[in-house]
């Protein structure tokens, strides 16, 4: 509708003062203009209501330097006295200051939207004039409220004067068109080669416009009419027809050709090519609006095109837009189904010398597109047009490659200043002294009026720059908000008290910004104004009058700027005030959301107890049931049991045969009413043995010794002893420092730990990294990560029971018990354990379990530790990498990296076995009552023989015996199941030997145990109550160190931590002081090695690429425990290990 494009503003932007043309007039104002504008000023601000009469009547607005009365209300004044002004019958509602901005231009780059309604609703006001930046009020609108106001009102205008059109046409009173057409609103607004226009069904069938129907008409006075008021003769319909081409009429044909308002037309399109459109709109500065303007680079519009001989020259529908000429067949198709495109980027133009008519383009390659237009202004017009597009692409081009050899400048820049702000970085966030003002309060006010600091006279091209910044900023994604921009004062008022603070107005701090911006701005001039004064007049005392005036003058000045600047502090005050009360509101309602979420979450929990309790009652009725029914049905021959003997488990009947033949019972026969469901008869035989319904034997019945057994067996057996004597004798190096044992208790009697809200803390860091977190030192355990990897050798009794079983399958159920014990220590243990530091490494040796172990931290980011443990009869090692989560209603652990373990059983030789460890949560976190649950499938493979355990860890469900259960299988090579296992990791873990489900049960005899029968695998720990931390036994030994044992260890070992040993003992306060500091320290290294260029390489692990899996691991040193020795025996130091001083 409008020929004017425009851009709609960002609803977050940025306070802008509109930089009046007073400071660019500075050099040329005399003292008496000076004075007199700030005189207009005072008046304003003050709402001297004879003054400003005065100064509208009587000294008129040409005696103020660049700008108008209105202007300057509308940038300081409040709205009375701008209605005041506009009532005076000199004020030009279209009035240009300097720089072309209409009053309209000023008040909505101001963003005064009342001041946009009171100036539309003005007789005369065109909202349409373009100031010398080609820039209309809709393209400065500062708020979307202003925005769609004046779109609002275009658009109405717009209408409205079409209906008129329409009424014209109707009565043919073309003098009356005329006369509405010369109105410049209308001249500037309606786009007289739009098809809203055309009346004409056949005309606007096919897409013409006002001036196609004059000519399908014959109607030559209207054809005039448009053509001397901005109607394009070269404008084609969708049939690619222009208006000529639709009367056969050769008068009407030569009026569109020929004619005096056909020529005037053919220069105004071509001067509009040359210059922009906006050249043509109120007076637009040529210069400004040349070549580079978009109007001046985008097209439409059909062409010929050559084809082939054959078929010459076809008409197109040629699209020029974003530095790209597109062509398709039809207007129709544009969008869908286009033919060919060049960029302007790589486009080569060339007029035909000979034919004006007639120009090319050529593209990539041998791609070229030989063009002709049915006139020579319209082949003008295109070639124009895609010499201006191509001049932007280049342009556009250069400045990309400047713009990124920038960023990359200021990347570089960035990265060698990083390490001297990271230091500062900490201190500048440190809170103020009490009582004074932040550094950044008046830095936001500067940011709030950035045109301040161009006043005076060294203002020229950068105030300039500044202008023309300040017009673009609202047609960018600008994301600053200012308070003003906020709609929401009903939603404040609707629940507001009649004690709450209500902000000012929106308007108050932008106008009084800009009141003092413009109180700065006078000041300069009156200064520059005297200062050329004086040079006129050397010989000029204190005592004339003209310097008496100027210090009046700047009295007054400085008395209002005063008042400005209490005005400012007091509104910031206002609006602090106000968004304070917003966010104790905001913080009330999370609250309460938080508190009624807790309440549902510990709803919930009560919810599952009960049906868990529920469904145990029901189990254990049906049961009740099953049983009384049986027992009233005689059995067939029943069998006697000898004394002594334990009764067999049965197995689900699904899955074994039974050796008995009985009569069905009637809980058989009503299968259908009685019967239990899927998940129970997969856990019939786990929750009897839990119920104590049936004998378990403590360990597994021997294997059956081979009927023959070779000598070379007996060989093997006795080499691997000696090996096992040869290793045995290398860890009992390790055992000095432990001479003393291990700790049974802590100094602490109980957890004192101040009590702060967890879920206060974890809240605002849902979706990150749990190992990224920084959390108060009351959060944590007394233990570091290093330990958690240690507490999974407490039950390592299980691998050598492993290596004495004989058959393999039976050494891999003790193994997969060894993997499935590692979770056993998890219980109520919620607390996070210290990050360890890199480089940080603890040794952990049992000299009554016979092993010795070792772990390294060897990356920070991802946290690492690689360990290795090793006994006489079996070799552990892996890496500790956890990926975690915090999803707010739990955290989330998953490991990802492979743990090894190398078995050398009794019967000789070695076997690797494989697995990762499970996932593990905590849940409970909102009610309070955090838990941990692991769940997730474990696969553990014996690499030697290809046999797998596969484990289940099932999540906690809904019932409360649910939880903890683990379930698994173990198969042979082939396949085929061997073992069945089951059982909870918190409790204890059963295995039973079931071949394939096939073989028979028979009830067990004192002579010879079955090897069919029940076992138990594995039995946690008694977890005695009242240690604090809710540490495990074992837990407890970890972090000791006794006398003996502190000169042995390494300096980087995490029992000489200082944070973590603060923490054990109960000092809490100096904790959290040594963690920062060992923190700080492990930040100043990793920043002094990336000056210098270098990596952290860990000293006791390397990576590797494992022989048998192919996996990548770290893979041990063993250099440890041999310089440890050196220093037990005064070889060496540990000074000369090269090792970090991390603590």
């Amino acid at each position: 509708m409008s020929n004017t494009g425009v851009t709609r503003p960002s609803p977050d932007t940025p306070v802008t003062l509109v930089q009046t043309p007073t400071a660019a007039s500075i050099q040329g104002a005399t003292i008496e203009q000076s004075v007199r504008l700030f005189k207009v000023f005072d008046a304003l601000r003050n709402g001297d209501t004879a003054a400003i009469a005065r100064a509208s009547k009587t000294d008129g607005d040409s005696k103020l330097e660049g700008t108008t009365v209105l202007h300057l209300a509308i940038q300081c004044a409040d709205q009375p006295v701008i209605e005041y002004v506009l009532s005076q019958q000199s004020s030009d509602v279209n009035a240009r200051d300097r720089q072309g901005n209409t009053t309209l231009h000023t008040a909505a780059m101001l963003g005064r939207a009342p001041v946009v309604k009171l100036l539309l609703n003005q007789d005369g006001v065109n909202d349409a004039l373009a100031n010398y930046a080609g820039k209309t009020p809709l393209d400065v609108a500062r708020t979307p409220e202003i925005f769609q106001q004046l779109q609002l009102a275009r658009s109405i205008f717009i209408d409205s004067n079409v209906r008129k059109v329409h009424r014209l046409l109707k009565a043919n009173d073309y003098d009356a068109l005329e006369r509405l057409l010369a109105d410049s609103r209308v001249r500037t607004t309606l786009d007289m080669n739009g098809p809203e226009l055309a009346t004409d069904p056949a005309t606007t069938e096919h897409g013409g416009t006002l001036l196609h129907q004059a000519a399908r008409s014959k109607d030559v006075r209207l054809a005039q009419l448009l053509l001397l008021n901005g109607a394009d003769p070269f404008k084609r319909d969708r049939k690619g027809k222009l208006p000529q081409d639709v009367t056969k009429d050769d008068r009407t044909r030569a009026i569109l050709k020929r004619s005096p308002a056909a020529q005037a037309a053919q220069r105004n399109i071509q001067e509009k090519t040359i210059l922009g459109e906006g050249a043509q709109i109120g007076g637009t500065n040529s210069a400004e609006a040349g070549p580079g303007g978009k109007e001046s680079r985008e097209m439409k519009g059909y062409l010929r095109k050559w084809t082939n001989y054959t078929s010459g020259y076809k008409l197109r529908w040629f699209v020029l837009e974003d530095g790209v000429l597109s062509y398709y067949k039809h207007q129709d198709d544009a969008g869908s189904a286009c033919r060919g495109a060049i960029n302007m980027r790589i486009a080569k133009l060339h007029m035909d010398p000979k034919d004006k008519m007639q120009f090319a383009i050529h593209g990539k390659s041998s791609v070229k597109y030989d063009l002709k237009a049915n006139h020579e202004i319209e082949a003008k017009r295109w070639y124009w047009a895609l010499n201006n597009a191509i001049q932007w692409t280049k342009d556009e081009a250069k400045e990309e490659h400047r713009r990124q050899q920038q960023e990359n400048a200021a990347l570089r820049e960035a990265r060698n200043e990083q390490l001297e702000r990271a230091k500062g970085r900490d201190n500048d966030s440190a809170p103020n002294g009490k009582g004074m003002l932040a550094p950044g309060a008046t830095s936001d006010l500067a940011s709030a009026a950035p045109s301040i600091s161009h006043v005076g006279s060294s203002m020229g091209d950068q105030a300039s720059m500044h202008d023309a910044d300040s017009i673009h900023l609202f047609s960018r994604s600008n994301t600053m908000a200012t308070e003003g921009d906020v709609d929401d004062d009903e939603e404040f008022a609707d629940d507001a008290s009649s004690h709450e603070i209500h902000p000012a107005n929106k308007d108050a701090f932008s106008i009084t910004a800009q009141s003092a911006k413009l109180q700065l701005e006078l000041l300069e001039q009156v200064a520059a104004a005297l200062k050329l004064e004086t040079e006129k007049n050397p010989d000029m005392t204190v005592s004339h009058p003209t310097i008496r005036q100027v210090a009046a003058t700047y009295d007054t000045a400085v008395g209002n700027l005063k008042g400005l600047l209490i005005d400012l502090l007091r509104i910031s005050r206002d609006h602090e005030s106000y968004w304070l009360h917003r966010l104790e509101r905001e913080q009330n309602i999370r609250r309460l959301w938080e508190d009624s979420m807790a309440r549902i979450a510990q709803e919930q929990e009560v919810l599952e107890n009960r049906i868990g309790e529920s469904e145990d009652k029901r189990k254990r009725t049906k049961r009740a049931l099953k049983e009384a029914l049986e027992g009233h049905l005689p059995e067939a021959s029943p069998e006697p049991v000898e004394a002594g003997v334990v009764p067999m488990l049965e197995l689900p009947r699904d899955s074994v045969v039974t050796s008995r033949s009985r009569r069905p019972t009637i809980a058989e026969l009503t299968n259908n009413e009685v019967s239990d469901d899927d998940s129970e008869v997969e856990e019939e035989f786990f929750d009897a043995v839990d119920a104590g319904e049936v004998e378990v034997v403590d360990t597994m019945p021997p294997a059956s010794p081979p009927a023959k057994f070779r000598e070379k067996d007996v060989e093997t057996a006795s080499k691997a002893h000696t090996e096992e004597d040869a290793k045995a004798l290398d860890i009992q190096k390790s055992y000095k420092g432990y001479e003393d044992g291990i700790r049974k208790r802590l100094k602490l009697d109980a957890d004192n730990r101040p009590k702060v809200s967890l879920w206060g803390i974890l809240k605002s860091m849902i979706g990150k990294d749990m190992t990224k977190m920084t959390l108060p030192v009351s959060f944590n355990e007394p233990t570091s990560l290093l330990y958690r990897v240690v507490e999974d050798m407490e039950y390592t009794d299980l691998l050598d029971v492993a290596a004495e079983r004989m058959d393999s399958t039976e050494r891999l159920v003790y193994v997969a018990g060894f993997a499935a014990s590692e979770y056993a220590s998890t219980i109520g243990r919620v607390a996070k354990p210290f990050n360890p530091l890199l480089g940080e490494t603890y040794e952990y040796v049992r000299p009554d379990l016979g092993y010795r172990f070792f772990i390294e931290q060897v990356t920070h980011h991802p946290p690492v530790g690689a360990a290795y443990a090793e006994s006489p009869r079996w070799d552990y090692y892996g890496e500790s990498a956890v990926k975690s989560k915090f999803y707010g209603k739990s955290f989330e652990f998953n490991p990802l990296g492979t743990w090894f373990l190398h078995l050398r059983p009794a019967s000789g030789g070695e076997e690797l076995y494989t697995w990762k460890k499970v996932t593990s949560s905590v849940v409970g976190i909102i009610t309070g009552n955090p838990q941990v649950d692991n769940y997730g499938p474990m696969e553990v493979k014996n690499w030697t023989t290809g046999e797998v355990c596969y484990l289940d860890f099932k999540p906690k469900g809904w019932k409360a015996s649910s939880a903890f259960q683990v379930a698994g299988r173990v198969v042979d090579k082939q396949g085929r199941t061997r073992w069945s296992i089951g059982g909870r990791w918190n409790d204890k873990i059963y295995a039973r030997f079931t071949p394939g489900f096939e073989a028979s049960v028979e009830p067990p005899t004192a002579e010879k145990p079955g090897k069919d029968q029940a076992f138990l695998i594995w039995e946690a720990h008694a977890r005695p109550t009242g240690i604090p931390f809710n540490l495990t036994p074992f837990a407890v030994t970890l972090n000791a160190i006794p006398d003996r044992l502190r000169p042995l260890v390494a300096p980087t070992d995490t029992r000489l931590r200082p944070d973590q040993r603060a923490m054990e003992e109960g000092e809490y306060d100096f904790a959290a002081v040594e963690k920062n500091r060992v923190e700080e320290g492990q930040r100043a290294r990793r920043r002094a090695r990336e000056a210098k260029g270098e990596e952290f390489v860990p000293r006791w692990f390397k990576k590797a690429k494992h022989p048998v899996t192919g996996e990548e691991y770290w893979d041990f040193r063993h250099e440890y425990w041999k310089v440890r020795e050196d220093v037990a025996e005064g070889k060496t130091t540990w000074s000369q290990q090269g090792l970090e001083e991390i603590y």
